[in-house]
């Protein structure tokens, strides 16, 4: 005859379970995680989308200011002498 190891029950002389069932995690928790995830989610393409759109301009910025001040210099609207400051002007 065969003998069958089925699962083990686990129980106090009063009739009650030494240790409490495991479970899964509950829809609730399971609905505020992907809450959570979705949320991260969003802040992340939204700090992508500012990285794509903001980094271009600041370079065109950029690039306009630097032509700028060449364009000046080349002019002699700058110039780089030494420049005393004084506390009291007259």
């Amino acid at each position: 005859m065969k003998t069958t190891n089925g699962p083990i029950i686990d129980m106090t002389p009063s009739g009650h379970f030494a240790q409490e069932p495991i479970t899964g995690p509950t829809l609730g928790v399971i609905l505020a995680r992907v809450l959570v995830f979705t949320i991260a989610l969003g802040f992340a393409a939204l700090a992508f989308w500012l990285a794509v759109f903001t980094v271009p301009i600041l370079i065109v910025i950029g690039l306009v200011g630097y032509g700028y001040f060449r364009f000046k210099t080349a002019r002699g609207g700058f110039s780089f002498d030494r420049v005393m400051m004084r506390g009291n002007r007259p």
